[in-house]
């Protein structure tokens, strides 16, 4: 079953509007460089650029210290030179390890309703070029349920985060998180000021969902560190 992340107030990141005036740093101990390669488009959207989409996320990936990104142009130039079309997970990590790239980010448009209130979906997967260390039963959920990209074995070793978010504007939650972002990114004489005027603009609405789609990366890094720091702490806790 895919893993479907609905947005709500980060936990672990405080209130949000704080969140968008001072981006939370790179939480990753071992991942500094990230390539970002095109995203893919599974919903036969007219004009879909994927190097377009995936820019403005490597965009907002930068706005959090403690990253250096590979932008995606210069993955698909790194892709030719090697002769990969970036089609399997395989393509994807070799492209990385010729960037010198900690990780690189594969993701996929699963749904993009454009008409007011806007609802996007992305699917997405941070595999390393380092081995991660992952239980059993994690390697054996990524297999079966990452996407965008097929996972094998092989490269579920190598898998360190996938999901699934839906960010529907119809949403509270959503429109909530949209009005912070809004009043922190957005100047004040801008028609993109409130949230509402991001909602009905196609470009600046994606530009939000990036910043989601980063925040959530870091969040789950966040918490993955809290809970192993308490194992540590508690070594007797189950």
């Amino acid at each position: 079953m895919k893993k479907l992340i609905w947005l709500v107030p980060f936990a672990l990141s405080g209130c949000l509007g704080e969140t968008y005036r001072t981006p939370e740093r790179n939480p990753f101990r071992t991942v500094k460089r990230v390539a970002v390669a095109p995203f893919l488009d599974r919903t036969g959207a007219k004009g879909f650029d994927g190097k377009k989409a995936a820019d403005a996320f490597a965009t907002e990936l930068l706005m959090h210290t403690g990253f250096d990104v590979v932008r995606p142009g210069e993955v698909v130039d790194a892709a030719a030179a090697k002769g990969l079309k970036l089609e399997t997970a395989d393509d994807y990590l070799a492209v990385a390890k010729a960037l010198d790239a900690d990780a690189i980010v594969a993701a996929e448009v699963t749904e993009l309703n454009t008409f007011y209130p806007p609802r996007t979906a992305v699917a997405l997967q941070l595999l390393l070029t380092q081995r991660v260390k992952s239980p059993p039963e994690d390697l054996e959920r990524h297999i079966v349920s990452a996407r965008p990209l097929a996972i094998s074995p092989a490269t579920a070793l190598h898998l360190d985060q996938h999901f699934e978010l839906v960010a529907d504007a119809a949403n509270d939650n959503i429109s909530s998180s949209l009005s912070s972002y809004a009043a922190a990114r957005v100047a004040d004489d801008s028609p993109w000021r409130d949230g509402e005027g991001i909602a009905r603009s196609r470009e600046p609405y994606w530009r939000f969902v990036c910043a989601l789609v980063v925040e959530r990366i870091i969040d789950l890094e966040l918490r993955r560190r809290a809970r192993a720091e308490f194992k540590w702490s508690n070594p007797e806790h189950p």
